[in-house]
C-alpha cells in the first residue's frame, strides 16, 4: 500500500512539474514568434505602435499602387535597436493593414548590385536607412528623418514616422505641383524650412531667377521669401515685377502667390508693393510690438498671433480647426511689419481677408522715425487676396490667390518643424487653396520620453500578483489536490 502511495503521489508531482514546464516552454515559443511577427497590444499612452485616424484616412485615399518600404538591415537585428525596431514595427503595421504596401530587406553586403537595380543612382546607402518606392521613383531616407529632435539637447524624444511615410507616399502617388521661390533678391530660400514643406507635401521645388528666366507654364505656386532688394520694374531692363503680374493674373494657369516680409526689408519693396497694392494690400513701413501677455519675447516684437472670426472670409478658414478646439496652438510671428488693406468689400473681383492679426494691445513703430508710433490696436500679419474668374459659359469659378504675410520668421523650421505651434497648419491649408487636395495636416509626432504602459502603480501591482503568484499558485493547488487524492487510494 505504501509502495502505491508513492507512485501515484510521485506521478502527482511529475504531472504538476510537467504542465508548468508546458507553460514556461509556451511562453518562449510565443514570446519568440511574437517577436518575430510583431505580434504586439500597443499599451503605450501616445500609441507610438499603432496608426493614427489622421494617418489612415490619408493611407486610405492611395489607391492601389503598390508601395515597398525597403530596409538594409536584418529584421531580427532591427529588433535590437530601439529606433530601428519603432520604424519597422509601423511598417509592419502598414503592410497588415493595406495591401498595396509591401515590407523588403536588401543585403547590400552580399547583392550590392540588387541595390543599384531596386535604387536607381544610388550605389551606397547606410544599414540604418529607409528608402521608400514605387517600382519607378523612391525616396531614401536617414533613421534619424523618422524622429523629432529636441534642438537643445539634440536628442530623439518624438517619433515622426506617420508624417515621414505620409509624405513619402503622397510623393510617389500624387501627380506633383510645381512651387517655384525666386533668388537674386537676398531672399531666404536654402535657409527655409519652407522648401522643406512643400516637397514634403509633394511638391516638385525649384528656385528661379526672374532676371534670366520667365516663370514655368506648369508652376501653381510662386514663392518671395523676405527678398533684401527689390524686383526690378517699369523702368529697368527686364520687368520681373511683370513676369510676377501675368503669372498671378492668369486663370488659365492659376497661378498663385506667396510673399513673406520682415519689418527690417519691407520698405525697400517698392516695386513688389506696388504689384500688391493692386491686390488690394500692403506692407506697412512700421515694425510691431506686443503686450508681454501676446509676445513670446523679452523685446515684444514675437508676438503670438490673433485668429479672424469665423464668418471673416476666406482668410478664417485657414484657422478654421483651431477654432474647434479647447487649447488651440499658438501661431508665433516675429518681427512683423504690419498689412494695409486697400478695401473692405470686393473690388474688380478681388476680396481680401485677414488670416492672422496682432491683438488689440499691439503698437506699431515707423521703420524711419525712431519710437513714432504710426498705429495701435488689431493690425494685419497676414492677408490672403482672392480673385474670381468665370468660365467662358459662366458654368465654373476659377481663383487665384495672394497670401501675403508680413513676418519673414512664419517659415522658420523652429516654427514649422513639429506639433507645437500652428505655423505648419496654416501652411498646409493655404496649400489646400492652391488646388493641393491631399496634404499631411494633423499628423503630429508621438512623444515617447515615457514609454511606460498606460495603466496605475495599483494596476501594475495587481498584474504582478496574478502572473508572478496567482497562476503558480493555482496550478500548484491543483498538484496537491491530485497528489492527496492519490494518497488515499
Amino acid at each position: 500500500m505504501k509502495n502505491k502511495r508513492l507512485k501515484y503521489g510521485s506521478l502527482a508531482v511529475a504531472f504538476t512539474v510537467c504542465v508548468l514546464a508546458v507553460l514556461i516552454l509556451a511562453n518562449f515559443i510565443f514570446a519568440s514568434v511574437a517577436q518575430k511577427q510583431s505580434l504586439y497590444v500597443d499599451m503605450t499612452k501616445e500609441q507610438l505602435y499603432s496608426i493614427s485616424k489622421e494617418a489612415d484616412a490619408i493611407y486610405s485615399t492611395l489607391g492601389t499602387k503598390e508601395i515597398e518600404i525597403i530596409f538594409f538591415t536584418e529584421f531580427d537585428v532591427m529588433l535590437n535597436n530601439k529606433t530601428q525596431k519603432l520604424v519597422y514595427e509601423y511598417a509592419n503595421k502598414l503592410k497588415e493593414k493595406y495591401d498595396f504596401i509591401k515590407v523588403d530587406y536588401i543585403d547590400v553586403i552580399e547583392n550590392p548590385t540588387e541595390l543599384e537595380n531596386r535604387l536607381p543612382g544610388v550605389s551606397k546607402v547606410s544599414l540604418t536607412d529607409v528608402a521608400i518606392s514605387n517600382g519607378k521613383d523612391f525616396r531614401k531616407y536617414s533613421i534619424d528623418k523618422f524622429f523629432t529632435i529636441d534642438s537643445e539637447t539634440n536628442s530623439i524624444f518624438a517619433f515622426n514616422g506617420e508624417y515621414r511615410f505620409a509624405t513619402a507616399f503622397m510623393q510617389l502617388t500624387y501627380e506633383s505641383m510645381l512651387a517655384c521661390f525666386t533668388v537674386g533678391h537676398g531672399e531666404s530660400t536654402s535657409t527655409s524650412y519652407m522648401m522643406t514643406l512643400f516637397e514634403e507635401a509633394g511638391f516638385d521645388v525649384k528656385e528661379i531667377d526672374l532676371m534670366k528666366e520667365d516663370i514655368p507654364e506648369e508652376a501653381r505656386v510662386l514663392i518671395i521669401n523676405d527678398p533684401v532688394n527689390d524686383f526690378a520694374g517699369l523702368k529697368d531692363d527686364i520687368n520681373e515685377i511683370d513676369k510676377v503680374r501675368k503669372f498671378v493674373n492668369n486663370e488659365k494657369t492659376l497661378g498663385n502667390l506667396m510673399v513673406f516680409s520682415s519689418a527690417e526689408n519691407s520698405e525697400n519693396l517698392t516695386n513688389l508693393n506696388e504689384l500688391l497694392w493692386d491686390w488690394g494690400i500692403r506692407f506697412q513701413p512700421a515694425y510691431v510690438e506686443e503686450s508681454a501677455e501676446n509676445s513670446t519675447t523679452s523685446d515684444h516684437r514675437t508676438i503670438v498671433a490673433k485668429y479672424p472670426a469665423e464668418d471673416s472670409g476666406a482668410g478664417a478658414g485657414f484657422t478654421k480647426k483651431f477654432r474647434n478646439m479647447e487649447n488651440p496652438p499658438k501661431t508665433i510671428c516675429k518681427d512683423v511689419t504690419p498689412i494695409e488693406i486697400r478695401w473692405q468689400e470686393t473690388h474688380d473681383f478681388i476680396t481680401v481677408s485677414s488670416v492672422l492679426s496682432t491683438h488689440d494691445t499691439a503698437v506699431a513703430y515707423s521703420t524711419a522715425e525712431e519710437n513714432k508710433v504710426v498705429d495701435k490696436g488689431e493690425m494685419d500679419v497676414m492677408t490672403v487676396s482672392t480673385k474670381m474668374t468665370l468660365s467662358e459659359d459662366n458654368s465654373e469659378k476659377y481663383y487665384n490667390y495672394v497670401l501675403c504675410a508680413g513676418t519673414s520668421s512664419f517659415v522658420d523650421e523652429k516654427y514649422l518643424n513639429g506639433n507645437v505651434y500652428g505655423n505648419t497648419d496654416i501652411i498646409y491649408e493655404v496649400m489646400r487653396a492652391f488646388g493641393k487636395e491631399m496634404v499631411p495636416v494633423d499628423l503630429d509626432f508621438k512623444v515617447f520620453d515615457n514609454e511606460a504602459l498606460d495603466v496605475t502603480l495599483k494596476q501594475s501591482n495587481t498584474w504582478t500578483v496574478i502572473f508572478t503568484a496567482v497562476l503558480p499558485s493555482v496550478f500548484l493547488a491543483a498538484g496537491l489536490v491530485v497528489w492527496a487524492r492519490r494518497r488515499h487510494l
